[in-house]
């Protein structure tokens, strides 16, 4: 069962953007992980806060997305990326296709 990762982000700078990209990508790879989606101001049908972006990543298994989340490497990446605002992240498991 496919594993996958669920961002929210509520950015009020990007300074931190053009570095934890490509050492992100490096390392979702590295965990056989990929981008569904991502952008900027998803359409928004219910909540209270309008997020900045959004990312959807796929991962082979749950647990491939809990070590990618986990590594070390990324602990610093997650810092980089707070320091321009805040984060939602959600990891969970897919369904069984019937």
């Amino acid at each position: 069962m496919k594993g996958y990762v669920f961002g929210l982000l509520y950015m009020e700078s990007w300074a931190w953007y053009e570095e934890y990209l490509p050492a992100t990508a490096k390392l979702i790879n590295d965990h056989g992980g990929s981008y569904l989606a991502s952008g900027v101001k998803p359409e928004m049908q219910e909540g209270d806060e309008q997020p900045s972006a959004y990312v959807l990543l796929e991962f082979p298994d749950l647990l491939s997305a809990q070590k990618w989340y986990e590594d070390p490497e990324y602990k610093p990446l997650i810092d980089l990326r707070n320091s321009g605002g805040r984060s939602e992240i959600y990891i969970f498991p897919g369904v069984t296709p019937q």
